[in-house]
């Protein structure tokens, strides 16, 4: 493998910081800190409703012959797809998509767009806002990123050229293993779209104290080329259950506009949760305990997720 892919996501959370992107901020109404304090708490969900819920998911891939593969090879992805989130108890409806979304709406309708590349930057510079004296540095910061799925619009953007070029095998024989990178860079994405931030985002949060099922790769992990089946955790399928239910993780999102830099800065604050240590402050903590590592695939966090 060339490299672990490193996914930025739905949050996009980087991007919009080194840009120093700003839109107008929609939120719900002024909370007093109390009411904020309870409000973003994930100690306590409060009641969730566990039962399967049927999600349609409109996916568009372009006509032009840069998808000619993609066309082939989605049809058994997407049945992976179905398959891992019946397993969260969440039944996905496939809905054709044509070139103009539907009726799209946060936990109600969403949508995947799979592009040729060069469509693919002008709807990113479109759902991030950028105007053109910042396009080149968009450019720069998201060079090896191909999908980025956006709450607010509750649609997932892919250019397929650029996964492909970065994940997939020439080899004829291997073509079940590119289907399943497909597969799990949808379920990776939808995840977003479903109210779920990076796996080890925070060292300390309920999804980082039980992160895995039975071993396998958590699917909200920044490295999503696993031979092995993606997993989720108990406290992962509560989250998307409480988001699709309109429970509280919806009622978090909808205060904050479906800004997921905004849900994460007080998510992080009203939980006091940590983000994990930069790699070399691990390595400095690790030469003081005389256990110095340098080069060492397991001691890399995205290794195992």
């Amino acid at each position: 493998m060339k490299f672990a892919w490193r996914l930025m996501g739905g949050a996009a959370l980087m991007l919009l910081l080194v840009l120093g992107l700003a839109r107008a901020e929609v939120r719900g109404r002024q909370l007093t800190s109390a009411e904020e304090a309870a409000l973003f708490s994930l100690a306590d969900l409060g009641p969730v409703d566990l039962s399967v819920k049927t999600l349609p998911v409109e996916v568009y891939v372009s006509p032009e012959s840069e998808l000619n593969e993609c066309r082939r090879l989605l049809a058994q992805a997407w049945e992976q797809v179905q398959r891992f989130y019946a397993q969260m108890g969440v039944n996905l409806i496939y809905a054709h998509g044509g070139a103009t979304p539907g009726s799209l709406a946060p936990a109600r309708r969403l949508r995947i767009e799979l592009l040729p590349d060069k469509e693919w930057l002008n709807k990113s510079y479109q759902a991030f806002n950028v105007e053109p004296p910042f396009r080149l540095r968009f450019l720069q910061v998201c060079r090896d990123k191909c999908a980025f799925a956006h709450l607010p619009l509750s649609t997932v953007h892919v250019s397929y050229k650029r996964f492909k070029d970065a994940e997939f095998s020439a080899d004829p024989r291997e073509a079940g293993r590119n289907r399943k990178w497909v597969a799990n860079l949808l379920i990776h994405e939808l995840g977003h779209l479903l109210g779920l931030y990076h796996y080890r985002e925070f060292t300390d949060d309920p999804v980082a104290r039980a992160p895995k099922v039975r071993g396998q790769p958590n699917f909200m992990g920044l490295n999503i080329t696993h031979r092995l089946t993606l997993g989720y955790s108990e406290a992962q399928r509560r989250l998307v259950h409480s988001y699709l239910s309109q429970g509280k993780v919806f009622q978090q999102y909808r205060q904050v506009d479906f800004d997921p830099l905004r849900y994460l800065e007080l998510v992080k604050r009203y939980n006091n949760f940590h983000e994990p240590l930069p790699k070399l402050a691990k390595m400095a903590q690790k030469v003081k305990k005389g256990q110095p590592r340098t080069f060492d695939g397991a001691d890399d966090d995205d290794d195992d997720d």
